[in-house]
């Protein structure tokens, strides 16, 4: 499976981990999954990690629809990491797209950086 999720609601921490070829389908199940696993609070944290993707196949017009939709963690500080140029071009626009419905929204190279810009709460 090309998508997985932790939630640790003691650190307030969700982070989706993608990998492998990911497209449409994968993002519409990721959000499904947020979605039912609510409530989240306002200090919940996102990590979203396009490390392992070999594939970025995730068209303009879903990563529109996406930023569009309102997320249940649309106050959560988030950091998308996207270590190749297509994850770090198509995560910007996101980024852009979504500052209306997720103003939080940092996109980074390395995993390093994603739980530096979170406040150093690193892996555990």
């Amino acid at each position: 499976m090309p998508v997985h999720i932790s939630i640790d609601r003691s650190r307030q921490l969700v982070v989706t981990t993608y990998s492998g070829d990911v497209t449409d389908a994968d993002v519409i199940r990721q959000i499904s999954e947020i979605k039912q696993q609510a409530p989240y609070g306002p200090a919940y944290r996102v990590i979203t990690d396009f490390t392992q993707v070999t594939q970025f196949n995730i068209s303009s017009s879903e990563i529109r629809s996406v930023a569009d939709t309102e997320s249940p963690l649309a106050d959560a500080m988030r950091v998308m990491v996207a270590p190749s140029d297509i994850a770090y071009g198509t995560s910007r626009m996101f980024q852009s797209l979504a500052s209306r419905t997720r103003a939080n929204i940092t996109v980074v190279r390395s995993l390093a950086e994603a739980y530096a810009a979170l406040g150093g709460d690193g892996e555990s």
